[in-house]
């Protein structure tokens, strides 16, 4: 099983090690993660490519390096340096909402599509419930880029994602925070094939503090296992897009 929506590094409730989050993981029955590191909105270019290099050591090929790139990162030697830093990097992520000149710089979009393109790499964009994020904002992008395959993290707004993933077959979704009865939705509407089981561990502990991250992803995969089909559910906890 893989879990495809982990972080390690800073964020706001501390810092998660990769020690941490990799034993976290792997306690709860994940096999293969695929990950990025939020010490990349702290611009700390050196600091993400040692965790990826301690995780690496302990999970080799079952880790998944995402190259979360950032507006600064590419006006800067930020995106030379993690392209040389001889990890091999799997997929390249934007998170629009915490970095709004996504929104308004397409030129600057441009460029950073085209580093997924050279590097033959998926590319995971959050979704959320605000304007520079929706689901829709991204439609136009999986519809010029028919060559690159797009994942909708979270898939939100629901009805957006369940669009974009109608008329773009380069789309898929992941189910980090994603309510079980939307899943279930999404299995409906014919999508298992393009769902992918994820937690955004450790990101639950700001959320759920009585509970550890092991058990959290024990939770996410019980709830799933119990709404969904078992045939749909065996599905998506194997869907694996990052080799």
């Amino acid at each position: 099983m893989t879990d495809n929506h982990v972080h390690i590094g800073w964020y706001t409730n501390g810092y998660h090690t990769p020690e941490e989050v990799w034993q976290a993981a792997r306690a709860a029955g994940i096999d293969e993660i695929v990950v990025s590191s939020t010490s990349t909105c702290a611009e700390l270019y050196k600091l993400v490519v040692r965790e990826f290099q301690e995780l690496i050591r302990m999970g080799g090929p079952r880790v998944h390096p995402i190259l979360w790139l950032t507006p600064r990162m590419m006006k800067t030697w930020g995106i030379r340096y993690m392209l040389h830093s001889k990890i091999r990097w799997q997929g390249v992520k934007m998170h629009w909402e915490a970095h709004h000149e996504w929104y308004y710089n397409r030129k600057l979009t441009a460029k950073a599509l085209d580093v997924a393109r050279k590097l033959n790499v998926p590319v995971l964009l959050h979704t959320g419930n605000f304007k520079k994020c929706h689901a829709n904002v991204f439609k136009p992008f999986c519809l010029e880029n028919p060559d690159m395959t797009f994942v909708l993290a979270h898939g939100r707004p629901l009805d957006e994602a369940i669009d974009v993933l109608k008329n773009c077959q380069n789309a898929m979704v992941d189910t980090a925070f994603m309510p079980p009865h939307d899943v279930m939705l999404l299995a409906e509407n014919g999508f298992t094939d393009r769902i992918l089981f994820g937690t955004d561990a450790p990101i639950n502990l700001l959320f759920y503090e009585d509970r550890t991250t092991t058990e959290y992803i024990k939770f996410c995969r019980t709830v799933l296992q119990n709404t969904l089909p078992q045939s749909v559910y065996e599905r998506i906890m194997s869907n694996q897009l990052y080799k």
